[in-house]
């Protein structure tokens, strides 16, 4: 029966992990299973049999889940370019409030703006540099390795965000321009580009939780800021790939699918009311 039950939460996190702005650490948390989750990664080394046995069926869970909803997300991807680009958009937009939440807890300092201030720069003159960088060369369906290398580094850094309730691990790889590829390589069962992404990913999971602790406990505002100028800057290349036309059925209809991604991350990273309560006492 927990088995079931384990393999059933994983196909929900895996589901949640294939649309970005959904965080599968919000779902856990949902599902009861976080603190369980997390307690087994990080003692995979001291309780080695529990662990595995608790988290097989998870990780089983999660891969169909992924795999099954990434057929419906290629189908959007290669049929309503526009749209779902711009749900994209609404969805980044949408985290923007709980980010600054985070980032501003315990008051500014311009001491703690300058990770903001870096990321930003640098996504802005990623999504402007000319040629193949990011995405916008298309579909990455070989592997070189230099593509490789990035593609396993954005693994660890998805991997490492969806540890986080709150933060979508898919979203960080639609800010790293490869979100694309790597849900058409999993409809599809593209080996090569798994590959390296899938190791990255094992790593970051593996080491993510310490790390992900160690710095929002050590700079948690720094962490947070650095985080909300990735986001904000990734903007710019999905605005360049939107491909934007209006006024057109389409231009509507993009138009609506961004208002639907803002709400559906409003809703998944809306501030809980036993946080509300202690930030205002």
């Amino acid at each position: 029966m927990n088995f079931l039950k384990n393999l059933i939460c994983g196909a929900c996190i895996g589901i949640a992990e294939a649309i970005p702005g959904v965080s599968g650490g919000t779902v856990a948390v949902l599902l009861e299973i976080y603190d369980d989750l997390i307690g087994s990664i990080s003692k995979l080394k001291q309780q080695f049999k529990k662990s595995i046995l608790y988290l097989i069926p998870i990780v089983l869970g999660m891969g169909l889940g992924l795999f099954g909803f990434s057929h419906v997300i290629t189908y959007l991807l290669e049929n309503f370019p526009m749209a779902v680009n711009f749900f994209f958009v609404g969805l980044i937009i949408g985290l923007v409030p709980m980010l600054l939440r985070r980032s501003l807890d315990g008051g500014f300092r311009v001491s703690v703006f300058w990770p903001f201030v870096l990321m930003l720069g640098i996504m802005a003159a990623l999504a402007f540099l000319p040629g193949d960088a990011g995405e916008s060369a298309g579909l990455v369906t070989e592997m070189d390795l230099p593509t490789g290398i990035r593609f396993f580094f954005c693994g660890i850094i998805a991997a490492v965000c969806m540890i986080l309730p709150g933060i979508s691990g898919s979203m960080m790889m639609v800010i790293f321009g490869v979100y694309d590829s790597v849900i058409t390589a999993v409809s599809t069962l593209n080996i090569p580009v798994l590959i390296p992404v899938g190791l990255g990913a094992a790593i970051g999971i593996l080491f993510g939780a310490k790390l992900v602790d160690y710095f929002l406990r050590r700079f948690p505002q720094a962490t947070y800021f650095a985080i909300l100028g990735l986001v904000l800057g990734s903007l710019f290349s999905l605005f360049q790939k939107a491909a934007f036309a209006f006024p057109t059925p389409e231009g509507f209809a993009a138009l609506a699918t961004l208002a639907i991604g803002v709400v559906i991350s409003l809703f998944f990273t809306k501030e809980p009311k036993d946080e509300k309560e202690k930030r205002k006492a």
